[in-house]
């Protein structure tokens, strides 16, 4: 410094103040900075992972109902193999005629055969078919007047109450254990068992084979039991149903009548099934008018 051409010296301690004064006016300036595009502040507070809210519960579905489940009733099916039922009237050869009660006068079923339509002729051959399921109840082997017949029961518990309706079945009768037009020997059978539980029994005559079944064998309808013959009391050949109604659980071993070879037991089972009114007589086309 210079004071009227002279130069003047400062103290040292002006020289520092002077260079403070300078360095605080300097850190009052601010310097301008690059504004940044504001950001999310994240949330201190927030968890690092998501936890998922619970679903609601699967519902369960509820059971279905399923439709109940019925045990198929019985069936009627033709007893001829490859003939309708509704063509059966056209193949009676000997139709249904019930005899006076204890009489054992034809006919107590009905005969159906094939007939040859140029020589007019009964054939054999045909397969003959069980007309409803059963137990057999009784195989006859070449006796007569049946020839080889088959017999087939059906419970009457087991067929629908409308069947029985219309089938007219008679109330039990009084048991015959005598006939003065044959010769009955005394029979084991029971007469106290007819009021007890009933059946239904066919009986198939007249095959040209002895029956391949044994009583106590089930049976289904439409199952092959025979062929048609003319064994027993047949002229010409055809098969023989009869329908009766009676005890349930008979068993026939055998049966044959009007000859000597007939054994006492044979004679008896053929009174009770024929004249006795233990067993008592329908007509097999109401049974059939039951089939398709």
């Amino acid at each position: 410094m210079r004071k009227h051409g002279k130069q003047v010296r400062l103290p040292v301690y002006f020289v520092y103040l002077f260079t403070f004064l300078l360095s605080a006016c300097a850190a009052q300036t601010p310097v301008p900075t690059r504004t940044a595009w504001p950001t999310e502040t994240p949330n201190p507070t927030a968890s690092a992972t998501i936890t998922p809210s619970p679903l609601p519960p699967t519902p369960t579905p509820s059971p279905t109902a399923l439709p109940a489940t019925t045990t198929p009733g019985p069936v009627i099916c033709s007893p001829l193999a490859g003939v309708e039922i509704s063509e059966l009237t056209e193949m009676i050869v000997n139709p249904f005629a019930p005899p006076r009660l204890g009489s054992d006068d034809p006919h107590q079923g009905i005969d159906l055969a094939d007939v040859d339509p140029v020589y007019q002729m009964a054939l054999e051959g045909r397969p003959v078919h069980a007309v409803i399921g059963g137990t057999v109840a009784g195989v006859i082997v070449d006796r007569f007047p049946y020839g080889n017949a088959i017999l087939v029961e059906t419970p009457l518990e087991q067929i629908p109450a409308a069947w029985l309706e219309t089938l007219q079945i008679p109330t039990p009768a009084p048991f015959r254990a005598q006939n003065p037009v044959l010769t009955c020997p005394e029979s084991a059978f029971d007469p106290e068992s007819i009021s007890g539980p009933r059946s239904l029994y066919l009986l198939y005559a007249h095959f040209k084979e002895p029956p391949a079944l044994q009583t106590g064998d089930l049976i289904t309808c439409g199952m092959p039991i025979g062929i048609i013959g003319n064994s027993g009391n047949a002229l010409n050949p055809h098969v023989h149903i009869e329908v009766r109604v009676g005890p349930s659980n008979v068993r026939f071993e055998s049966m044959a009548h009007y000859t000597g070879s007939a054994s006492l037991e044979e004679m008896a089972n053929y009174c009770l099934w024929r004249v006795s009114e233990a067993f008592q007589l329908l007509d097999p086309q109401q049974l059939f008018a039951h089939g398709e």
